[in-house]
């Protein structure tokens, strides 16, 4: 039987007072490669490397003020920092249960008949009462360590709420800053097709052009102010987004687009190994929860085993205040109680196995985590050279636009070709300048979710 197995084990601990049934704690090893892969055909070989506070990632002092006022306003983190005190209040309490219980009372009785046959009699009794579980087998201490463990656990949560709440903050402000710019591109655009509009409607009247260049001129033009339209409704939405965030509803400042979306890059160096995961709070906190589970199953064992509970009071009782006090008036009790589990329907046995399973899920949640932790930092490494490569290429793309449409014009202006030319040119230019500032959002975008998973972001 699995209780005589633990009697055998446990009888020499027990005189000494240091048994516990936890199992010994053994970090589960890592699930995915050792290092990441920086280099397209192999892995890295190993190295140190510390992220850095958000402070020294978003060095732009208008960013950093967002994360303040995010950091003091938003909900979601304040209901972290509350379940972490929650916590921390839940483990004083079972902290407390390992020690010894010590009550004072004082209590005045009086009593009489209706009549007055009967006189009214006064007595007074007052006293102390002490009660003690000794651990023997050490369940209110692993009930401790797992809420310990458990607080632990709440307290990287906040971290990783934080961690989240910056990562989102932040992308709503490059995504505010990438609307205002888009717009201001479509805007430029359309101050660019109304010149092109009055150029070929002088053109039409001397004669050197025609109705239908004129009207796809117009065309261009309308084509613009629609654009613009959307684009104000997208930066509209970008603002709301802001603010909802920020918990700062004021009208927001102009900004400079182009400036704003200038922040340094996470730095890596050139060996990187995947034992950086460890440092994200999600992960830590999973491994918290590990240990709470590994410390429920000593508690779930310890069940099995006789419980001993010392009570003892001294009290005094009198009919005169004055001398409730007196030793002669005093008794003591010393009450000793051992309770065995003989029949309970097998709760022992179903509390042990369920403490079992939800160690091996937590084992499960861990790994879970490191692998899509893993994942994250993978898919961010991987797009960020190919955010690179496509934001190179679309420069030169739009430098080659540039030339293209003031070649198109010049024809067209020497009557060497339509004003489709033209038209096809300008469109293409818009575009490509468009997707230019999508691709350095994106890459922005990018380098914070790299450094969000990496564990960036909740320290300062």
């Amino acid at each position: 039987m699995r209780i005589l197995k633990y009697i055998s084990l446990s009888t020499f601990f027990v005189l000494t007072g240091c048994v516990s049934f936890a199992p010994d704690y053994q970090r589960p090893a890592l699930p995915v490669p050792q290092q990441f892969s920086l280099a397209q055909n192999g892995l890295v070989s190993t190295g140190d490397y510390s992220v850095p506070g958000w402070r020294q990632f978003f060095a732009n002092p208008a960013a950093t003020a967002l994360i303040e006022q995010t950091l003091r306003t938003n909900a979601d983190l304040k209901t972290a920092i509350l379940n972490v005190r929650e916590a921390r209040e839940k483990y004083g309490v079972t902290r407390a249960d390992q020690l010894p219980q010590v009550n004072g009372n004082l209590s005045a009785t009086s009593q009489g008949g209706f009549t007055g046959e009967k006189r009214t009699e006064d007595s007074y009794e007052t006293g102390f009462s002490l009660s003690f579980e000794p651990d023997f087998w050490g369940r209110l201490q692993n009930l401790s360590d797992a809420d310990q463990q458990n607080f632990l656990a709440t307290q990287e949560a906040q971290r990783t709420a934080q961690i989240l709440l910056i990562s989102t903050a932040m992308q709503s402000y490059y995504q505010y800053h990438l609307a205002t710019e888009q717009l201001a591109i479509s805007r430029e655009s359309l101050d660019y097709y109304i010149q092109s509009y009055r150029f070929v409607e002088r053109r039409l009247v001397t004669g050197n052009s025609n109705v239908l260049a004129l009207e796809q001129a117009r065309g261009q033009t309308e084509s613009a102010q629609a654009d613009i339209a959307a684009r104000e409704g997208e930066l509209k939405q970008a603002a709301n987004a802001l603010q909802r965030v920020s918990g700062d509803y004021r009208p927001l400042l102009p900004v400079n687009p182009a400036a704003a979306l200038v922040s340094p890059e996470v730095n890596l160096p050139v060996n990187l190994r995947s034992d950086i995961l460890l440092q994200r709070p999600d992960i830590t906190e999973a491994e918290h929860l590990l240990l709470a589970a590994n410390a429920n199953i000593g508690a779930a064992r310890a069940a099995f085993f006789p419980s001993v509970s010392l009570t003892g009071d001294i009290s005094g009782s009198s009919s005169n205040l004055a001398s409730v006090l007196d030793a002669a008036a005093g008794i003591w009790r010393f009450i000793p109680k051992i309770t065995i589990p003989v029949f309970n329907g097998g709760r022992n046995n179903a509390n042990l196995a369920l403490a079992e399973i939800r160690q091996e899920k937590a084992v499960v949640i861990y790994e879970q985590r490191i692998q899509n932790a893993f994942k994250e930092v993978a898919d961010a490494l991987a797009l960020r050279d190919s955010l690179a490569q496509q934001i190179a290429a679309q420069t030169r793309y739009a430098a080659s636009l540039d030339i293209t449409l003031q070649r198109a014009q010049f024809l067209f202006a020497r009557g060497q070709s339509s004003y489709l030319d033209v038209l096809d040119a300008q469109r293409a230019l818009l575009t490509t300048r468009q997707t230019l500032a999508t691709l350095k959002y994106n890459q922005k975008i990018n380098e914070i979710t790299l450094f969000a998973a990496l564990g960036g972001g909740w320290k300062a």
